[in-house]
């Protein structure tokens, strides 16, 4: 009895102790349950992002095959996502360059991410599709690692940018067709522009036609009635030759010597007045010249002589030139445009003096720059006009007398010489107008000389 209760005791303790393992069991079974629970939890919510991605998603082994195609992804493509799976990614959907050319998978940069770690991102290549057509693509291939640090595949996202590059394309050929507009727009604006110059040098000229006719017109005068007086003297020279006492000597006649005199005296005030009609004439041929276009090498100096040659009679009488010309070396300029720039500051000058004045002419080399200084002792301008002077059609000599682009014309021949203009006025005590050229004008307007 004793030994059978004995092993009953030993059963009852050892069916415990398989209890007490039991219990374990299941309790460890119960939790190895919750951790599967929660594996597949999170495997469906991966593949809910992954199918709720609106980019294309995918998935490669270290061989470049594919192991898992989202839903956005397949539908690009034109694929069933079960059709990509273990297919090699390059030869299907990544096998030409977008000119046509072969794509060698070596050079490929989504390979190149699980070879080199490195993130790849590109956005000028194409991705083609099922049935044979293929479409821009913008994507970023991605290592992926394991781990233990070692690379395992890449994951490529990766959008569709026909839309963008259709609207960069749109964008582009407005741009073309803006540029293009523009420029006949500019070269219109350029024409009415040469159309406005010539017509305000017309408009000078008309200034200046009565008082190139006067100057013209007196010389013209004296040559007349000096002819007049040549001829009486010659007549009453060949008098004297005829006369029955020829034979009297002729040398120190007193009044073949007075006569002779007169001759000599009137040939030099005739010589006189030719030159002053040709120097009038020729200064007005090369101001209105209309080859303004032409790059030429001239002597300052020279233009500005032969300016005020033309202006001689806004000036003369009431007003005093005052000339400081420095060394200037000749310059290659645009020589017409540059005496209309005179012209307009002489002409603004002589209206600015009211009675007497001056005007002071000045220039010199500085800086790697011309100056040429014009300053008058005029009425002034306001301070409140000094910023609208340059304006077209700003004028203040009233209604007939200026068209208001005088100063605007002066303003875009010095931009056109790549130069600038200073101006500083004092009211009651005249006005500077100081023009700043380049001294090398070929260098700064000769593209623009071979563009004309």
């Amino acid at each position: 009895m004793k030994g059978q209760e004995k092993t009953k005791a030993q059963l009852i303790k050892e069916v415990n102790e398989l209890r007490k393992q039991l219990g374990k069991v299941r309790k460890e079974k119960g939790g190895f349950s919750e951790i599967k629970q929660g594996l597949e939890q999170l495997r469906r919510r991966n593949e809910l992002i992954l199918s709720s991605a609106g980019e294309g998603i995918y998935g490669l082994d270290k061989n470049g095959l594919t192991t898992f195609v989202n839903p956005a992804a397949a539908r690009m493509l034109g694929w069933r996502p079960e059709d990509l799976h273990g297919k090699p990614q390059h030869a299907v959907i990544h096998h030409t360059r977008p000119d046509g050319k072969p794509y060698p998978k070596e050079e490929c940069p989504i390979y190149a991410a699980f070879k080199d770690g490195k993130v790849h991102i590109v956005n000028n290549e194409v991705f083609w599709k099922k049935d044979g057509t293929n479409f821009p693509v913008e994507y970023t291939s991605t290592p992926i690692r394991n781990e233990r640090g070692r690379l395992e595949g890449a994951v490529v996202t990766f959008r569709d940018i026909t839309r963008r590059k259709l609207a960069e394309e749109a964008i582009r050929r407005a741009n073309e067709e803006l540029e293009r507009k523009v420029e006949i727009r500019t070269r219109e604006l350029r024409d009415k522009q040469t159309q406005l110059v010539q017509s305000e040098k017309m408009a000078s000229l008309g200034q200046l036609v009565a008082g190139v006719a006067h100057e013209i017109n007196t010389p013209l005068g004296a040559l007349i009635s000096n002819g007049d007086l040549f001829m009486r003297s010659v007549r009453k020279v060949k008098a004297i030759f005829s006369a029955p006492d020829k034979a009297v000597a002729v040398q120190g006649h007193p009044e073949l010597t007075r006569l002779l005199e007169n001759i000599e005296q009137l040939n030099t005030i005739n010589k006189t007045a030719t030159d002053r009609i040709m120097a009038v004439v020729n200064s007005l041929r090369n101001f209105a010249r209309l080859d303004m276009a032409e790059l030429a090498i001239v002597d300052i100096h020279q233009g500005l002589e032969n300016t005020l040659t033309l202006a001689h009679h806004e000036l003369k009488n009431c007003i005093e030139i005052h000339k400081d010309y420095g060394n200037i070396p000749p310059i290659k300029c645009y020589p017409n445009k540059l005496n209309q720039v005179f012209m307009n500051l002489f002409v603004n000058a002589s209206h600015a003096i009211h009675g007497q004045g001056e005007i002071f002419i000045k220039t010199r080399v500085r800086d790697g720059t011309i100056m040429i200084e014009f300053k008058d002792t005029g009425i002034g301008i306001a301070d409140e006009d000094l910023g609208r002077i340059f304006d077209p059609g700003f004028t203040k000599k009233g209604f007939g007398v200026g068209t208001g682009l005088g100063l605007s014309i002066v303003y875009q021949i010095i931009e056109d010489h790549k130069g600038k203009i200073e101006v500083e006025s004092e009211i009651g005590k005249g006005t500077v107008f100081r023009l700043i050229l380049p001294l090398n004008l070929e260098k700064s307007v000769g593209k623009k000389s071979s563009s004309s």
